[in-house]
């Protein structure tokens, strides 16, 4: 669990910095060797960084998918997971959705909060 936390935590790091395709890597990593109960949440992250990789490119539209993606697989793992704070990130994700779906980008910087 303590290198799945790792993994985790790198993909956070990656994503709080704006290198968020890096961060898609990172956790594609983490997807590929976790379990079955796990891999909903990882594709969460996945998908969210996957967004900000799209609008990023101005590709709202792609953005947007796969924020409803993300925010999806995101509901069932809130408030807290791994030392992720799913609450917040799947509140803002919700922000960043709306705003892609307006064509525009979000206001502020996309971050992932840190739990214990």
């Amino acid at each position: 669990m303590r290198e799945v936390r790792a993994k985790l935590q790198r993909g956070m790091e990656l994503f709080n910095t704006g290198a968020y395709f890096e961060a898609h890597e990172a956790w594609e990593e983490v997807w590929i060797e976790c379990g079955r109960g796990e891999r909903y949440f990882v594709q969460g992250l996945i998908h969210c960084a996957a967004a900000w990789h799209h609008a990023r490119r101005d590709n709202f539209e792609g953005a947007a998918r796969q924020a409803e993606k993300g925010v999806r697989k995101l509901a069932g793992y809130l408030p807290r997971r791994h030392g992720v704070d799913t609450g917040r990130l799947y509140q803002e994700a919700q922000e960043w959705l709306e705003a892609w779906r307006q064509g525009r980008m979000p206001a502020g910087r996309a971050t992932i909060g840190v739990t214990e």
